[in-house]
């Protein structure tokens, strides 16, 4: 839904990480300040100790925290090697504002996932 030259101009302010199988990315209710988008490798989602789903290449986690600052809503541990795209409140708020596709995009997803949760 972005141009080349918007995803070029928001990966440029993105902390390219790597991450060993096993690594702790994000831990269920502490406080977070980034969003990560998955570039290699896949992750377990985990809510209360129960896994809730596994991510890939090209999906994210950490918007929630993001979105509302507060506390994060699962944890993200690395099930294979991992490779993400780390971006900060401060960098990502003012590139979703000024997107509105993208805001809306991540609103499509949040509410499968509540909607996921709630079939649970």
């Amino acid at each position: 839904m972005l141009s080349k030259k918007e995803l070029t101009q928001l990966a440029a302010n993105a902390h390219d990480r790597t991450f060993p199988a096993g690594a702790v990315l994000t831990t269920q209710d502490e406080t977070g300040v980034t969003f990560g988008v998955i570039v290699e490798g896949q992750a377990a989602v985990s809510v209360h100790g129960q896994t809730a789903r596994t991510l890939g290449p090209g999906d994210y986690f950490g918007e929630m925290a993001l979105i509302d600052h507060s506390f994060r809503s699962a944890t993200i541990t690395a099930e294979t090697d991992l490779r993400c795209l780390l971006f900060t409140a401060w960098v990502f708020r003012p590139f979703a504002m000024a997107h509105p596709e993208t805001a809306w995009a991540l609103l499509e997803v949040m509410v499968q996932r509540v909607r996921d949760a709630e079939a649970r």
